[in-house]
């Protein structure tokens, strides 16, 4: 297991979340998160397609800790694995708390 200080891959997306974003409980609701995953995903296959790229799948996704309104969260994705018509793009989400600022 990779030392959890240094996020892995680029950075390919980064923002606040907001008061909107949340669930009943006050927490960041997981579809937002996932969205911003694949908005982020999305740019780099695209940048490596040089094309209009879809995705077609998703495998595996775990919520280690609740994300906050204010929190900033910032997407990081690395192309593991390019075939004729797929790619494979790992993306990794870290949040910087809103009350360390």
């Amino acid at each position: 297991m990779r030392s959890p200080e240094k996020p892995k891959g680029e950075l390919v997306i980064r923002t606040i979340a907001m008061p909107a974003d949340t669930n009943p409980n006050g927490d960041v609701f997981g579809g937002w998160l996932m969205s911003q995953m694949d908005l982020g995903s999305g740019i780099l296959a695209s940048k490596t397609a040089k094309a209009r790229v879809v995705t077609v799948a998703m495998e595996g996704l775990s919520f280690l800790q609740p994300v906050g309104v204010g929190d900033t969260v910032t997407c990081y994705a690395w192309v593991e694995k390019i075939g004729r018509t797929s790619m494979t793009i790992p993306v990794e989400v870290w949040v910087e708390r809103f009350r360390e600022h």
